[in-house]
Formats: C-alpha cells, sequence, structure tokens
C-alpha cells in the first residue's frame, strides 16, 4: 500500500461555539466525516481555542460557559483522541479558559484564563495546575516558543503581550500593541511574534529577542484580525479577516500584505490553520457555519465545507493510520 501524503493522512478539527462540539473533516476529500459532542448544554457551554499535540494524536480544546467574567464547572481543558475521536481525558482550568498551546515535548499546556486575568500552566498526564501568572485584563491568547522558553499571553482589555519566563513561572515584562490584541503566533525559529489587533486592524512583529515591537503591519480597521497560521518555513503569515471576510497574505521578509483572498471565503473567518506540508489553509467561518479551504499555490479558495453553528477556531491533526 502506497504511503499516503501529508494531505491524505490528516485530520480538521473545527470547535463549533452554538452547537458545544467538534466537526471533523477528511482532508483528502473535503467532506464532514465525524461530529464529537463536547456538552448536552449548546447554548450554555463552549469549545473555543484549540491546539493539537506535538505528534498530531491528540487535540486539546478550551471549554467554557458564555460568561466571561465568572469562574464556572465548565471551564476545563479537554483531550481528544484523533484515532478514535473520543474524549480521552478532561482537567479543570478555572477561569474561563479561552486558548491553549503545548510546549514541544508535550508534557505542558498553557491556557490564558479571561475571568481571572492569568495565564496557567498544566502538567498534561495529571492535569495538575503548575503556575498561574498575572497577565493584562481579559487574557485571549497564548503561544509558547519553538525552544519552550517564553510563553506569550495577549490581554484584550490592556492592549498587552506578557512575556512569561516558563520555567520560572514568572511575568517578565509587558508588551504594548495594537488595540485588542486576539491572538499571537511565534515564527518557526522563533525570532519574531505575531499578534493581531482585532479593533486596531493590524499585526504587530515583535523580536524575542528583545521583547519589543519592531514593526506593525496595517490591514484597515475594518478588517479585524483574529487567527493567524504561520507558513511552514516561516515566509508567509495568514490572517483571519473577520471584518472583511477576508485572508490577509504577508510576507515576512518584508512585513507587507502580498495578496488579499476575498472570493468564495465564507463569512466572519475567525480561525484559521495550515497543514504540515503549507499546501493548504483551512479558515474557521462564523456567520456561514463553515470552513473555506485555501490552496497556497493559487491563493484561492478551493471549496467550502459547512460544519456546526458559530465555527470559531479550526487545527490540524493526523489522521489515524
Amino acid at each position: 500500500m502506497p504511503a499516503l501524503s501529508q494531505e491524505e493522512n490528516e485530520r480538521i478539527y473545527v470547535a463549533n461555539e452554538y452547537n458545544a462540539d467538534i466537526s471533523v473533516i477528511d482532508s483528502a476529500t473535503d467532506e464532514l466525516i465525524a461530529t464529537i459532542p463536547i456538552s448536552e448544554r449548546p447554548g450554555e457551554v463552549r469549545p473555543r481555542g484549540m491546539n493539537v499535540s506535538p505528534d498530531g494524536r491528540i487535540i486539546y480544546i478550551s471549554v467554557s460557559d458564555f460568561n466571561p467574567t465568572l469562574e464556572a464547572s465548565e471551564d476545563k481543558i479537554v483531550a481528544i483522541d484523533v484515532s478514535t475521536n473520543e474524549v480521552l481525558k478532561e482537567f479543570r482550568a478555572g477561569g474561563n479558559p479561552e486558548r491553549l498551546d503545548i510546549t514541544p515535548d508535550g508534557t505542558q499546556i498553557w491556557a490564558s484564563l479571561e475571568a481571572t486575568a492569568q495565564g496557567a500552566g498544566y502538567n498534561v498526564e495529571t492535569g495538575r495546575q503548575i503556575a498561574t501568572v498575572r497577565v493584562g485584563v481579559e487574557a485571549e491568547g497564548v503561544a509558547i516558543s519553538p525552544d519552550a522558553k517564553w510563553v506569550y499571553v495577549t490581554a484584550e482589555a490592556t492592549h498587552t503581550v506578557t512575556v512569561i519566563d516558563r520555567e520560572a513561572g514568572k511575568a517578565l515584562k509587558h508588551i504594548i500593541v495594537g488595540n485588542r490584541p486576539r491572538v499571537v503566533e511565534f515564527s518557526p525559529d522563533g525570532t519574531r511574534a505575531y499578534v493581531t489587533a482585532e479593533i486596531g486592524g493590524s499585526v504587530s512583529v515583535i523580536d524575542t529577542s528583545t521583547h519589543t515591537v519592531i514593526d506593525t503591519i496595517d490591514l484597515g480597521l475594518d478588517s479585524r484580525p483574529v487567527e493567524i497560521a504561520v507558513s511552514p518555513d516561516g515566509a508567509r503569515l495568514f490572517v483571519a479577516g473577520g471584518g472583511t471576510s477576508a485572508v490577509y497574505v504577508i510576507d515576512t521578509a518584508t512585513n507587507t500584505v502580498t495578496d488579499t483572498i476575498r472570493e468564495q471565503m465564507g463569512r466572519r473567518p475567525w480561525g484559521i490553520t495550515i497543514n504540515q506540508a503549507g499546501t493548504r489553509v483551512y479558515t474557521a467561518n462564523g456567520l456561514s457555519d463553515s470552513v473555506s479551504v485555501i490552496d497556497t499555490d493559487c491563493l484561492c479558495v478551493i471549496d467550502n465545507i459547512a460544519v456546526g453553528r458559530g465555527a470559531h477556531s479550526v487545527q490540524v491533526g493526523r489522521a489515524p493510520e
């Protein structure tokens, strides 16, 4: 039997806020193949940010209720086994977890806790909380540097990124970025971090050696950018523009927008991810309840796939072998 290509050996996972479930798409056929329930109380409990284990075999999901100012029993992190689409484990993450990231060795998860204005670290094996660090108000995005040294956490209300020394479990610095920062992602080599500003309509570029903003990429105030996907070679950024229903393509060598993908895009793309080969980009479109599939060669939409209500985030995991 011939080996599968990376595209054929992947599953696309979509967190649907209002259905309280996860849609699973086969990347080889672009067809919906499964739906994984997260809660029996849709409209009260919601899956939000997601991330995938380094081996691609476990999808971790932030789950909370719809009141971001209070801690609730629904506040947790859920782990789904890609091979079975079943919940492996879940553990308490009090404080309305918004988004999460995983260390390169797969042993720790760090989550942004919106209700308590904290970044929190958890042991993946036991689910035990190992650190909490005060960050800005309305914590939102979180990313761990490729060398696992730094955790960056965005805060929407204070327009900041908090730099956390992961091993020490302490805040090192607070960086002022654009208005209402949402998501942060590191470049593959870890030298840069990119932060979207939803109200500012921009992407801040941070030099991680000094933890300072060195450039700001303007997308327009109507763009309302949220998630970012960095190409595997680090040469391009794909930014989901929820306000314009567009994806902005940025050249990281020049920090300029080179293309804007609008035609046949779903409505209000907030989530975005790229496959391992860098050939496909997927967006979670919250107002059209769909996923748009983008070919990175032509920079064009080649498919739209219906998913659940309020598609929020999207991630790529490995398919069962």
